[in-house]
């Protein structure tokens, strides 16, 4: 075979080509510290490199989070901590009014301090962080607090209703007053029970459209079914415990309904009537109420009077619930089953801000503020234990509260008032702090561990990238002084081949 210069040209070029493409290589890893330089130089370590990028941007994303929930949580512990000081320092100067030392101008005094104190709860309620209001659940961009006047007293609002609606009244206000206005106003009142049946409403109308747009999908119509039936349970709940009745209380009345109607069961039979059942109540009522009467002096008899009448009036309840033809029986299913719908509404109407804190890991940073204060029209809210204070420390002795009973109607109730009593309440309101800072305490404690274990996390997907991408320093600088040799080599051993002509050989 003849070799020829032409051969020897070409075969020298692709070596000086091939130390230069070396030579490039090595200064492009030293330089950028990467293994590769685009994904078809080495596709494994481009795919892991892909890998191990999308889980450090996501542990970032979650450590980012981990930031704002502590940041949230913090600045909910610390408004605890302080409205927890408030109580305990009201509850102190409730104590000093109680004494018989205390003079007509210490109670004055002490009554600006209380109405002074009542007022920086409500601005500890109104707490923000990042601009968000922590203690408003999902209505972040207002104040949920406030105090409003009305023409039965000053009352104060969560997220512009009312928090207690007809909790504490002064006693100087008529009983037609206080009927007119808790008529008028029912729709301004705040409760989770109203809050709950609107949101299942919509749910249910939601559900509802989608399985109209797609009839023949079964699931979509399973789903509106349940979706009515839990509305329209929500609905007579509403209905029958009163449209200013929150949750937690239309919970006890329910199961104190199940308690009476499944008694019921035992006294009247299963197969009887509500009607029946309810007649026979009120007649038993009746003759209870008779002995009483006729011997006031028997508490026992006032006592039996007092519960045939909470039987009589929660089985005409039933009957306008279930209606009067429903056997025992049923009336006691149906019973138990509301209850566990407005268990269920408890559980899933909770306003809870929840943030993603890690892989299939979330958690709720929030603490509504009627979980702290209490709601409803009891009067054991701390905002009425707050009224009932400045009440008695005017000199009141009795105040009233409206509320509805089990027929519909707007009942008024004289209560005692003292300030000794006063003490517990403020002890159960504090109790309720103590419990939302239990609450937050172990929700902080979970943003704490996943943020311990995001950093080791985050460390060690580094690690991995690094290993992955990133070339040994040391082997990269020999490769490349090695390249610079062999690289330089070639091109003086190429320049002695190429100088070459014919004339030197025959020479």
């Amino acid at each position: 075979m003849r070799i020829t210069n032409g051969m020897i040209a070409a075969n020298t070029l692709r070596n000086i080509n091939k130390a230069a493409n070396r030579l490039a290589d090595a200064n492009a890893a030293v330089s950028s510290n990467q293994k590769i330089q685009k994904a078809s130089d080495d596709p494994v370590v481009a795919a892991r490199a892909v890998t191990y990028r999308s889980y450090a941007s996501r542990i970032s994303q979650y450590q980012d989070n981990v930031d704002a929930a502590d940041g949230w949580q913090s600045a909910t512990d610390d408004a605890l901590s302080n409205l927890s000081d408030v109580i305990t320092t009201v509850k102190t100067l409730a104590t000093e009014a109680a004494s018989d030392t205390c003079t007509e101008e210490d109670l004055a005094d002490i009554k600006a301090r209380i109405e002074t104190l009542r007022d920086e709860a409500i601005s500890i309620l109104n707490t923000s962080y990042a601009g968000r209001y922590v203690f408003g659940g999902y209505s972040t961009g207002e104040e949920p607090y406030a105090v409003a006047s009305t023409e039965i007293g000053d009352t104060v609002t969560f997220k512009g209703d009312y928090l207690s609606y007809g909790g504490v009244i002064s006693a100087d206000i008529s009983d037609a007053d206080i009927e007119g206005f808790y008529s008028d106003n029912a729709a301004l009142a705040y409760n989770s029970l109203s809050d709950a049946a609107a949101s299942a409403l919509t749910a249910y109308t939601s559900a509802q459209a989608a399985a109209d747009a797609n009839p023949s999908d079964t699931a979509l119509t399973m789903a509106a079914a349940t979706a009515k039936t839990f509305s329209d349970s929500l609905a007579t709940a509403a209905s029958a415990f009163g449209s200013a009745t929150n949750l937690a209380d239309a919970i006890t009345s329910a199961q104190s309904m199940v308690d009476t109607v499944t008694a019921a069961v035992t006294t009247y039979g299963d197969t009887t009537t509500l009607d029946d059942a309810a007649a026979s109540a009120l007649t038993a009522y009746t003759t209870a109420q008779a002995a009483a009467d006729a011997d006031p002096t028997d508490t026992t008899l006032a006592d039996a009077a007092a519960e045939a009448k909470m039987v009589s009036d929660t089985l005409a309840a039933a009957v306008t619930m279930y209606g009067g033809s429903a056997t025992m029986a049923d009336a006691a299913t149906n019973a138990q089953a509301m209850v566990d719908t407005l268990t269920t509404a408890a559980a899933t109407t909770d306003q809870g801000i929840n943030y993603d804190i890690g892989f299939n890991s979330e958690v709720t940073v929030n603490i509504e503020g009627q979980d702290v204060t209490g709601e409803g029209s009891s009067g054991s809210s701390l905002f009425d234990t707050f009224s009932k204070l400045l009440l008695a420390l005017d000199g009141d002795t009795s105040y009233k509260s409206a509320g509805v009973d089990l027929s519909g109607s707007v009942t008024v109730t004289t209560n005692s008032l003292d300030i000794s009593g006063l003490i517990d309440e403020f002890s159960t309101d504090l109790d309720r702090v103590t419990v939302s800072q239990a609450t937050l305490g172990a929700r902080m404690d979970i943003v704490g561990t996943a943020s311990d274990s995001l950093d080791n996390a985050y460390t060690a997907y580094n690690t991995l990238m690094s290993d992955n991408e990133n070339v040994d320093t040391a082997e990269a600088a020999t490769e490349l002084t090695s390249a610079e040799y062999t690289y330089e080599a070639v091109l003086t051993v190429g320049s002695k081949v190429i100088s070459k002509t014919l004339i030197d050989y025959i020479a």
